[in-house]
């Protein structure tokens, strides 16, 4: 009977620590993700307040511009980074707190608005790598927003 009971214990405690690591990971990359959507919105804010726009009014602009996004904005704005490291996080920050200025809405998957934004940001006509670059980023990024 006693070594029933301790394979039984063994099986339940290695059930328990199969099923632990998974949901321990899980709830990181969400506090992550929440983080990052923080930073991103905050970095755009700060963008605005650089500009003399008060640090109230600047949140206010910005969770209204690009709440709709919800979670996502963080993850399109990493798209960004990863495929077009020559672009400082600050001039990308800077170019989205335009939009938001002006009033201007900026889809993270249309081709036309992402290319646009490259050229603003590099001042330079875009080489076919850049295309290329944001092609995928706008395929990665409809994927983002159709799920």
């Amino acid at each position: 009977m006693r070594p029933v009971i301790t394979v039984m214990g063994s099986l339940i405690l290695a059930g328990n620590l199969l099923l632990a690591v998974p949901v321990r990971q899980n709830t990181v990359v969400v506090r992550s993700a929440e983080q990052s959507e923080q930073e991103v919105r905050h970095g755009i804010a700060q963008a605005l307040v650089d500009r003399g726009i008060e640090a109230a009014s600047a949140s206010l602009m910005v969770a209204e511009h690009y709440g709709h996004f919800e979670r996502n904005l963080a993850v399109a704005f990493s798209h960004l980074q990863i495929l077009f490291p020559e672009l400082e996080r600050k001039a990308l920050l800077s170019d989205m707190a335009d939009r938001v200025l002006h009033g201007e809405p900026f889809a993270f998957d249309d081709y036309d608005q992402l290319v646009a934004m490259l050229h603003r940001l590099t001042g330079i006509d875009l080489s076919p790598s850049h295309l290329a670059r944001a092609r995928q980023c706008v395929l990665l990024n409809r994927n983002l927003f159709r799920s």
